[in-house]
This record gives structure tokens, sequence and C-alpha cells, in this order.
């Protein structure tokens, strides 16, 4: 039997739940390990993903639970997780109201995490579950986040390329070691996803995020399979989008080079007046066009600096008090057995 925690099928409608940056509760034991799993369309993987997985947290012999975010893929990804749950004490999974994002949905189910280690990893199978033991030996007193960086990349050249470009950017914003790699399938501490779990914002980019929060980050190889089913969500848009969210969300960089522009344009303008007046007491003549151009500039230059100034000041407004909910929560379904043994601590 499942049980469908906190909402049940007749209201689920009215009464969804809102999650911000607290742990779903609290008060619940802790469990050594937690593996959070967004899901989107990958239905015909799930059992197989399962399966392999279960055999690997088995065997290191410690406490463990599985956590799937279903991120409303719309196929038939919902059924079977409700089956694996019922079938597995250890396995909690979640569906959202709407498509929120794999970052989101990660973060979902960091929020309803007990484990004291907390491992995402990916749900079409290119992230090995045999390779977590490696995330783990790598995970020494003075680190606090391993991710898995593979030895060769299975993915489309498309997708090569634009996480490539997306690590550039990450380098050169964030003043990141251009030798770490921010990748999906990584290991975090306890501290680190509390710490996450206090950030607000709309567009969450979990490498920029946990890099904010500690910079104690390892790589440790690992393999990469290649995509047994579908193809990658991530899109050239998608890709573009999650660029621009990373260079608007987590950097000063583009009001401050609007500020530089701003200042450029004002000192230029400044000199070509200067020009202008000692060739007209020179006897020059200063046709009607240089005036309107002059004026033209410095008021762009004006413009592009106040807009600078502004932009800054409205972004730490917003960064501060932006209470947004980032997803909505639809329904979460556990084994029956497993609710009462967390009722009963």
């Amino acid at each position: 039997m499942s049980s469908i925690s906190q909402l049940s099928p007749n209201n689920w409608a009215g009464k969804a739940e809102r999650r911000l940056a607290p742990r779903a509760e609290p008060s619940q034991r802790m469990l050594d390990y937690s593996v959070v799993i967004p899901v989107y369309r990958s239905e015909k993987m799930l059992e197989e993903l399962h399966r392999r997985l279960s055999a690997v947290m088995q065997e290191m012999g410690q406490s463990y639970e599985i956590l799937f975010v279903e991120d409303c893929g719309y196929d038939g990804s919902w059924r079977v997780l409700q089956e694996l749950a019922t079938d597995d004490e250890n396995v909690t999974v979640i569906q959202l109201m709407r498509n929120s994002g794999q970052s989101n949905a990660t973060l979902c189910g960091l929020a309803y995490a007990r484990g004291r280690i907390v491992i995402t990893m990916d749900d079409d199978l290119q992230h090995p579950p045999e390779e977590i033991p490696e995330l783990i030996r790598a995970l020494k007193p003075d680190v606090d986040v391993v991710m898995g960086a593979p030895k060769e990349k299975k993915h489309h050249w498309f997708r090569r390329l634009g996480s490539g470009v997306m690590h550039n950017v990450n380098c050169y914003l964030l003043g990141k070691d251009r030798t770490l790699r921010f990748t999906s399938f990584r290991l975090m501490r306890r501290a680190v996803v509390d710490g996450l779990l206090t950030m607000r914002t709309l567009s969450p980019a979990l490498g920029p995020m946990i890099n904010s929060v500690t910079r104690r980050i390892v790589n440790t190889t690992v393999r990469h399979d290649a995509r047994k089913e579908g193809r990658s969500g991530y899109t050239f848009r998608r890709l573009l989008a999650q660029t621009m969210s990373n260079l608007i969300g987590y950097s000063m960089l583009p009001l401050r080079l609007l500020a530089i522009v701003g200042g450029v344009g004002i000192v230029a303008s400044i000199g070509f007046a200067i020009g202008l007046v000692i060739h007209y007491l020179g006897g020059g003549v200063i046709p009607g066009w240089t005036s309107t151009t002059l004026l033209l500039v410095m008021l762009s230059g004006f413009n592009f600096f106040a807009f600078a100034i502004l932009g800054e000041y409205v972004l730490r407004i917003l960064q501060r008090v932006n209470a947004t909910p980032q997803y909505f929560v639809r329904a979460r379904v556990t084994s029956a057995k497993k609710e009462e043994g967390l009722h009963a601590v």
C-alpha cells in the first residue's frame, strides 16, 4: 500500500504545498544518505534506475532514502514512480503541480531529504549509480561537495558545446577555478544543503549557488554512459536561458559594464565639447548636427550610467525580499510501512 502524505486526491487542486527554503520535516530522524533525482519524461528508464541504485545503496549497508521528483513530464513516469514507492519503503516520490525545471525540482527534493549526506543525479542513466561509491571516497574531512566529472561525456556535440560555454561563463563571472567542473552528479554535506535551501531565487542554478555557499568543492572522475532512451531536454533555447540566468542572477557584471559604458560616454562627450569650444573660439563654424550629436551622446551616457546604478539597487532589493514560491507540490507518496515508521519516531 502507498500513502499520499499531506494531500489527498480530493484536495490537490486547492491545497498545493508551497516550498521555498526550509526542510519539510525537520523533526524526522536523520539518515546516512539521501539520493535526490529530478524526473522528466523518463518512464522507460525508472525501473532500471531504481533497481541499480537500490543495489548500490544496500551494498553500502547504511540507512538511505531515494527521492524522485516528477517535474510534470506528461508521460507515464508518475504511474511508475507510485508503483516503486508502493513496493520499496526507501522510496519517496513527489509530483510538482507544473514544470518547474531541473534545478527547482532538485531543490524540492532537497527540502524533503533527511540524509546527512545528499546525492543528486539525473534520471536518464547517464550517471551510473555504480559510481556513487567514487563520490563517497572523494569526500575527505576538508571537503563539503564532490562533483562527478565524467571521463568522457556521452552527450550530443551540441550539448557538450553548450556545457563548455556555460563553464567558461561561470569561471569568468564567479571567479571559479577553471579546473573545477560543475555537474548535476554531486554529493553534498547536510550543511551545504541547508545553506542552499535558505537562498531565494526564481531561476536557480545549483552550480553557482553551491559555489556561493562553500568553496570546498572537488571533482572526482566518474563514468558517463550514453543515454538509453529519448533525448536531452537541453535545447539551444534552454542552454541560452540558463547562461543568461547565470549572467544576470549571480553576477553584477552586466550592470557594471553598463556603468562603464555610461562613464566612457560622459567622458567622451565632455572631451568632444571641449574640442568644439576650442574650435569655436578659434573662429571655426560649428554645424547644427554636431551640437545635436553631442547632446545625444551626453544624454545616452547619463542614461546608461543612471540605469546601471538604479538596476544594481533594484537587483539587491529583489534578492532580499523576493518570496515567490519556486515550485508547488501536488502530491507526495511513500509506502504505508514507511509512513507508520516516521510517525512513530
